[in-house]
């Protein structure tokens, strides 16, 4: 999924929480005097019911600004504050915008089903694309996952990390096909992301639900989704690298892809990837962690079975470290997000072969302009000085008596040469023959003669003859 799209969907769900908030606090009585939605320079501000709303240059996220959350300021300064009510009333607005989120994944899921969508059919394959290693191991659509590895599943989130952890080895799934348990071996290959994939997706059936019935599977739905988030807050816990495979935004890549790929609409995939972050957001900042939601429940809940406040200085030291934690982890977890969508240039991984390199093949040596064409040899042939001759500064080689045949030799008459002749006559020589006679030596020959060699010769000859032609 577009990360823009999660960007945009995060900020709007972010509205979501703080209207909660909002609503929470003025129908317990506090009075809220700004809400903001995004940040930087205003754009738009107007008031309404004695709160003054601003927009942002930048719309992404919101704040509520709540009269008396400031811990510092006694009670008794705010008539219509947060601070005056007590502590159970105090957590029902600090829980009101994790449920705001809820509300809203209900909502939607209620939409959905009412209308008729895909639903999901339990650890059930639903596509296997060609060529993939599920199709290797003849995995088909409707063969129910079981276990991997003899662990048994609990859902397909669970089969999907144990996959994902699985390149470079193998994984022995147990499936059940039409009644019958079947063990099949898979090795799961890395995506663009560097997670191990088989390429199977789950399966979906499209139905229609009445209003009642549609309230059920909205419940059971935003139930297994709050489930998926819990195990993707623990895994959090474990590291960013962890985080950076089942963060919030993971889950709404696989949420989405999981539908795309079961041939449901665009708008069942808009749907179920807002629910997956609505609800992931408010598990999110139930965390007992100071400076989300929760923290401040737990604070609050302190508060309640003590009977006694909590000091304004440790209430700012908690949230302060809370603040230093959360940014350390969104910092890591963003991380690592970046890291999985950028290419890799690690080496591969264990079992995956690096593509092989074609060798480059090493191209003869070409002689340009030798009078005599040789035969190609791989190696430099060792030459054989004559002893009549000096040795040749650059010559290939030499022989005794053996002359080459000229392939575009002419025949010579007479006194006369032709000017490309492979011989030549007489006292005289062509400009390029390919021999030389007496005492004369072309600049440029492929052979020698006598006792003279050329610079560049690449054999040499007997002294040349005349050549006449027989009459007509």
């Amino acid at each position: 999924m577009h990360y823009l799209f999660v960007l945009l969907a995060l900020g709007a769900l972010l509205i979501v929480h703080e209207l909660g908030h909002l609503v929470a606090a003025r129908l317990l009585g506090v009075r809220v005097p700004r809400f903001t939605v995004g940040f930087g320079p205003p754009l738009l501000s107007f008031r309404l019911g004695g709160t003054q709303f601003v927009l942002g240059a930048v719309p992404l996220g919101a704040s509520a600004n709540l009269q008396g959350m400031n811990p510092h300021r006694s009670a008794e300064e705010d008539t219509s504050g947060f601070g005056t009510l007590g502590p159970l009333k105090r957590m029902a607005i600090i829980l009101a915008g994790p449920l705001a989120n809820y509300a809203v994944a209900l909502g939607l899921l209620f939409a959905l089903y009412s209308s008729g969508t895909h639903v999901v059919v339990p650890l059930t394959v639903g596509t296997v694309l060609p060529g993939s290693e599920a199709a290797r191991a003849q995995l088909l659509p409707g063969d129910k996952l079981v276990a991997v590895a003899g662990k048994p599943l609990a859902s397909w989130s669970d089969f999907v990390a144990r996959v994902a952890d699985g390149v470079g080895g193998q994984l022995e799934l147990s499936v059940d096909r039409h009644g019958e348990p079947r063990t099949v071996t898979v090795r799961p290959r890395a995506d663009e992301r560097g997670a191990g994939r088989i390429g199977v997706s789950q399966q979906y059936v499209f139905r229609t639900h009445a209003p009642g019935e549609a309230f059920t599977q909205s419940l059971v739905h935003t139930g297994r989704v709050a489930s998926e988030a819990l195990s993707t807050l623990v895994a959090m816990v474990r590291g960013p690298e962890v985080a950076g495979k089942a963060g919030p935004g993971a889950m709404m890549r696989q949420e989405s892809s999981d539908v795309a790929s079961s041939t449901a609409s665009g708008t069942d995939a808009l749907v179920r990837a807002l629910v997956a972050a609505s609800v992931a957001l408010a598990m999110l900042t139930l965390v007992p962690v100071p400076g989300l939601d929760g923290g401040r429940v737990l604070l609050l809940a302190i508060e309640a079975v003590s009977g006694r406040r909590i000091p304004p200085r440790v209430e700012t030291v908690a949230q302060t470290a809370g603040f230093l934690f959360l940014s350390i982890g969104i910092v890591a977890t963003a991380g690592a997000e970046i890291r999985r969508a950028l290419p890799s240039s690690e080496a591969p991984p264990p079992g995956v072969k690096a593509p092989a390199v074609a060798p480059v093949a090493t191209p003869a040596t070409v002689v340009l302009d030798a009078g005599v064409l040789a035969v190609a040899s791989p190696a430099p042939v060792a030459p054989k000085p004559v002893a009549v001759a000096p040795a040749v500064p650059d010559a290939g080689t030499s022989a005794t008596v053996v002359v080459p045949k000229v392939q575009d030799a002419g025949t010579v008459v007479s006194t006369t040469s032709q000017p490309d002749a492979g011989t030549s006559v007489s006292a005289v020589a062509p400009p390029d023959a390919g021999t030389s006679v007496s005492t004369v030596t072309p600049l440029d020959a492929g052979t020698s003669a006598s006792a003279v060699a050329p610079l560049d010769a690449g054999t040499s000859a007997q002294p040349a003859r005349v050549v006449t032609p027989l009459p007509p």
